[in-house]
């Protein structure tokens, strides 16, 4: 072989061996700086460590992927819990970087109403403190709807309840704790003394019928008591039916009774769309006769007659219930219904 033949053999090795040279080369440093980059970077956080940490952890999170993990929070009806990881907490992080957000305001708006039911269902559940923390995020979202009033005022009657029963389980325990057992007196032993003969006993006098004009018994007097029940008028066209409070007291004392009523109005925006329905308040009736801690316990729509039944009931007059003699507080659930 020539030396010309090998000096091309030669060339043409070294001129296909160097692209696959730095084409191995190349490969190798992508792969040691994705090792680098990858392997000393932190990991991003999970959603458990959002939900752990609460507010801490948003700000570690761009406003897209607060965005996402809201609306993934919103597809689990995670509306208002856990603390730290529900939807409301995210889009408010959201408007706190980027106040002007839409994609955020809306949302807040739309959900609010479906927020608001499942605050009224922590409160319902008897949950005071979580209903609490419930109510004041639905205020930073939205501080001047009405919702919040009748949220935070039935939340109010519910630990006003609370904590009379928490009383009167106090007040009887003391009153158990005083009982002392009765020790019967020592016997005595008397030596027998002759005694005479009784006198025969006068005959039994028969009675046959009580007297026309006897007082009743308390038992009747209690079983008269009651709430005259009438519909009231509110407009023309519409009526607003006004049900007893239904208060049973069975210890001796009576009940409640309505002197002076204050007639609900009919909302116009129901009249006019011909919308009926009812609305459960609870209230207290104090020893003076008026009525506080009104709040609604159900109703039917929802925040439709809310606000007029409450505005009613709450200037209505009552002889106040009494027990042992004594006016006495006490709590009256009423129905109003609102019919076209």
């Amino acid at each position: 072989m020539s030396s010309a033949s090998s000096r091309r053999r030669a060339q043409g090795v070294v001129r296909y061996s160097l692209p696959i040279l730095i084409t191995l080369i190349t490969a190798a440093g992508g792969v040691i700086y994705w090792q680098i980059r990858h392997g000393n970077a932190p990991e991003q956080p999970t959603n458990d460590v959002v939900a752990a940490s609460g507010p801490i952890a948003h700000t570690m999170l761009g406003t897209d992927e607060l965005l996402q993990r809201a609306r993934d929070a919103m597809t689990a009806q995670r509306l208002l819990a856990p603390a730290g990881n529900n939807a409301f907490e995210l889009y408010l992080a959201v408007l706190q970087r980027e106040p002007g957000n839409r994609v955020a305001q809306d949302a807040l708006r739309e959900v609010f109403p479906f927020a608001a039911n499942a605050a009224e269902q922590t409160i319902d559940a008897g949950d005071a403190v979580e209903a609490q923390r419930e109510i004041d995020l639905l205020t930073r979202a939205d501080p001047h709807n009405y919702t919040l009033t009748l949220l935070q005022s039935k939340l109010q009657a519910q630990r006003t309840t609370a904590a009379q029963q928490a009383q009167q389980a106090q007040q009887a325990q003391q009153q158990a704790n005083r009982r002392e057992p009765v020790t019967p007196p020592p016997t005595r032993t008397v030596a027998p003394v002759a005694v005479a003969a009784p006198p025969p006993a006068p005959a039994p006098v028969t009675m046959t019928a009580r007297p026309t004009n006897a007082p009743a018994s308390s038992a009747q007097t209690m079983a008269s008591l009651h709430v005259p029940s009438t519909p009231v008028e509110a407009a023309p066209a519409s009526a607003v039916h006004v049900r007893p409070p239904a208060i049973a007291d069975a210890t001796g004392g009576s009940a409640p009774v309505l002197t002076h009523r204050v007639e609900p109005a009919y909302p116009p925006d129901a009249k006019r769309t011909r919308r009926q329905g009812w609305v459960d308040v609870t209230f207290m009736v104090q020893p003076d006769g008026s009525v506080t801690s009104a709040s609604v316990t159900d109703a039917d729509p929802k925040y439709v007659f809310d606000r007029a039944a409450l505005s009613a009931v709450s200037r209505w007059q009552f002889a106040p219930g009494t027990q042992d003699g004594k006016p006495v507080a006490a709590q009256v659930r009423q129905r109003i219904e609102f019919r076209l």
